[in-house]
């Protein structure tokens, strides 16, 4: 379909403008700083007053060469993309400006909050704004075993560490606060908020519980065949997904029956499925009560 394919497209190029906004408006106006290549540019900007987004295009050439010979050429169009979009605006935009805020908190929270929104856009279909997010990538690659957000923050830190002998400490910091906000908007706009909780039920009454939820909560339950890692003994560990406002429910039905009973209750990400992105017709009078 036509929509698939310029989807991408269009959620790149409104975050784009977006991320630009941010570093025009509240990033350089205020005179933060960034982590990756945009960083690096906007250090050169403070110095020399070059333009933002054309150095990161002159940047990024050996960085996608690097990923091409790395990676493949399989994300070099989206990331490409991304990455020239991003600077076309950013550069588009240099001309916004407001006064530099009084409240010095403000700029980094406004400018991360929208900053994050755009990339997290531009990540949701797959594309990247090239530079930090490649090189880590690279790395990655050859260093299995460590995670790719640590090479990136590593690699944000490192540039953000070199902007304090331009930009002062208290700006460095102040950008850090920025990237914080930056990367929980995106995590949000990925994963969205988290609204449901996985239980894991080790009880010597396994069954009971089961009969419970399904009568009093009616939400499905998962029966997991265990063995006790001490005792030996086979059992079974219950598996369920509730909604947060649930939760305390939950556990009243669990310590009724087996106060004695481990649980074990962490976030769950995503929840698709009947009772949540589906519709229950089982549970109609509990979601429109």
């Amino acid at each position: 379909m036509v929509w698939k394919r310029i989807r991408p497209f269009i959620f790149i190029t409104f975050g784009s403008l977006l991320y630009s906004i941010a570093v025009n408006l509240f990033f350089v106006s205020n005179h933060l700083a960034q982590g990756g290549i945009t960083g690096i540019s906007m250090l050169l900007h403070y110095l020399f007053n070059t333009p933002v987004g054309l150095l990161i295009i002159v940047m990024n050439i050996p960085v996608f060469i690097l990923g091409y010979l790395v990676l493949g050429k399989g994300f070099l169009l989206l990331s490409a993309y991304g990455m020239i979009s991003t600077s076309v605006f950013i550069d588009v935009t240099s001309r916004w400006h407001i006064a530099p805020l009084h409240n010095v908190i403000l700029a980094p929270i406004y400018g991360g909050i929208i900053a994050g929104a755009g990339i997290g856009l531009i990540f949701r279909v797959g594309g990247t704004t090239g530079g930090g997010d490649i090189i880590a990538r690279v790395l990655q690659q050859k260093y299995r075993t460590i995670e790719i957000g640590k090479f990136m923050f590593l690699i944000d830190f490192a540039i953000i560490s070199l902007s304090s002998a331009i930009i002062g400490i208290e700006k460095a910091m102040l950008t850090i606060v920025a990237v914080f906000v930056s990367a929980r908007v995106v995590d949000t706009l990925l994963s969205g908020q988290t609204k449901q909780r996985t239980a894991l039920i080790i009880s010597s009454k396994p069954n009971e519980i089961n009969e419970q939820i399904q009568k009093r909560l009616v939400r499905g339950v998962t029966m997991l065949h265990s063995m006790g890692g001490y005792s030996k003994r086979e059992g079974e560990v219950l598996l369920v997904v509730v909604s947060v406002h649930e939760l305390d429910k939950l556990r009243r039905i669990i310590r009724e029956v087996d106060e004695r009973a481990f649980i074990l209750i962490f976030d769950a990400k995503e929840v698709h499925g009947e009772g949540f992105s589906i519709p229950s017709a089982v549970r109609q009078h509990l979601d429109g009560a």
